[in-house]
């Protein structure tokens, strides 16, 4: 039996509703703040996996698409012939439109005016996670050197599937395994599982201590990195707490479908944009792919190219006045592509490949989760201030920087509920974790990945 790409798709969609079932129904599963598709997708794989093995060739997932209605936005051509290299077999991911538009969502989310608003404290935070996530990738080469395997491997159990999360793991798996990483995407959503779980783990207890033992007082004192933020109506402790609730309380993939049809002219709009972003990055990204690096091709993924067209639109959006794009709808349409294209790959996962890597995965993870508390303890709280602030930002990188922006948003929400709130910790982790990280991480994925692929 052999199911087709299009039936992939189209089977992701009743395995994410299965996963949003029991997230709601099993206490703990909700707890950890394990995307849904992630879990269904795996008891899926795992089963896909026994079939195979008791009765191979029975079952084959075709998971690459040569439609090129499908995949023409994508393209970089005007044309709807077929590229001349999907003639050797290599047409992309039938996710590929899915995963692209995730990334450009984040590009059209990139705004200079909305980083500004949370002043010299949220640039700071900013760089501290930018400094972090290199440290990720310093730590995750040396073990995966250490211990005797490539390299690359170091980079996808490093900031790919940790500062990045499940979605970065999944989108940059093609390119890793063009650089030679088989199983790449398997690796990475099994790193960020583990990501995940360790940061739930490790985030409120590290900032307890921290607040017990280091915060004397709740007044807020510039550390060497902070400055005064002035928090006025807009970004209030009631207004912060209710965009907290939107990153951890999603309504599910069918409420996102009803919500962008109930807006559906703002749907429409937003759409359209996205598909110019993606059509021109497309071209961008063609072009800065040939450039020649010595002897090797720049590796440079499509989204890259729509990710910054959407970035550059966004701010000249910004600096004209105009108010037709909103942050809140293209989160939206990220979390609705998201969750589909997590649900596909987790279907056409390669558990079988993990065997060999299971313990020096497991050597480089506890090696991160280690750096991630220590850099959170001796370098965050203090440069952040020393204050409840600062315990609460600390809090948050380890969450986000571990793996889910939900893990330090509901960090955060429990010390408010324990201490009292922390409207700029919330405002600044938010928006750094929520989407300014992924845009510098792209460019560190990047580099690394041209530095070490074979």
């Amino acid at each position: 039996m052999t199911v087709p790409p299009f039936a992939l798709l189209a089977l992701a969609i009743p395995v994410l509703l299965l996963g949003e079932q029991l997230v709601a129904r099993v206490r703990w599963l909700g707890r950890l703040n394990i995307p849904a598709p992630i879990v269904s997708g795996l008891l899926v794989a795992i089963a896909v996996l026994v079939t195979q093995r008791v009765s191979p060739g029975s079952l084959v997932i075709a998971d690459r698409s040569a439609s090129v209605v499908w995949q023409w936005l994508a393209l970089p051509q005007w044309s709807f012939n077929p590229p001349a290299a999907w003639s050797k077999g290599s047409p992309p991911y039938v996710y590929a439109p899915l995963l692209i538009l995730f990334f450009t969502c984040i590009g059209l989310n990139a705004s200079w005016a909305l980083a500004r608003s949370g002043g010299l404290p949220l640039l700071g935070y900013l760089g501290l996670a930018t400094v972090f996530a290199a440290l990720q990738y310093a730590v995750g080469i040396g073990t995966a050197l250490a211990s005797g395997v490539d390299p690359l491997v170091g980079i996808m159990c490093s900031g790919v599937s940790l500062m990045g999360g499940f979605g970065t793991a999944t989108s940059w798996s093609p390119d890793f395994e063009k650089s030679g990483l088989q199983g790449a995407a398997t690796i990475g959503i099994a790193a960020a599982a583990f990501g995940v779980v360790a940061g739930g783990l490790l985030a409120g207890p590290l900032s307890g201590r921290l607040v017990e033992k280091k915060v004397k007082d709740r007044v807020v004192r510039p550390g060497p990195l902070d400055a005064a933020l002035p928090i006025d109506a807009a970004t209030s402790t009631a207004h912060t707490h209710d965009a907290a609730d939107e990153l951890v309380d999603e309504g599910g993939f069918l409420q996102d479908v009803a919500n962008m049809t109930r807006a559906f002219g703002k749907t429409l709009v937003h759409l359209l944009v996205l598909a110019l972003c993606l059509k021109l990055g497309a071209f961008l990204s063609a072009q800065l792919g040939g450039v020649q690096i010595g002897s090797q091709k720049l590796t440079f993924p499509i989204y890259m190219g729509s990710m910054i067209v959407a970035a550059i639109l966004r701010n000249l959006h910004d600096l004209l006045g105009l108010r037709f794009i909103e942050t809140k709808h293209v989160d939206l349409i990220a979390s609705f592509a998201l969750a589909w294209m997590l649900s596909a790959v987790m279907v056409t996962l390669q558990l079988d490949k993990l065997a060999a890597l299971a313990g020096p995965m497991l050597l480089i993870l506890v090696a991160q989760v280690s750096l991630m508390a220590a850099f959170a303890y001796w370098v965050v709280f203090p440069l952040m201030g020393r204050n409840y602030d600062a315990a609460a930002m600390s809090a948050g990188m380890i969450g986000f920087g571990l793996g889910a922006t939900s893990n330090a948003v509901a960090t955060m929400r429990q010390l408010a509920r324990r201490y009292g709130p922390s409207p700029r910790a919330f405002l600044i982790v938010t928006v750094v974790g929520a989407f300014l990280i992924d845009f510098t991480n792209a460019f560190l994925i990047m580099g690394f990945l041209n530095w070490f692929k074979h």
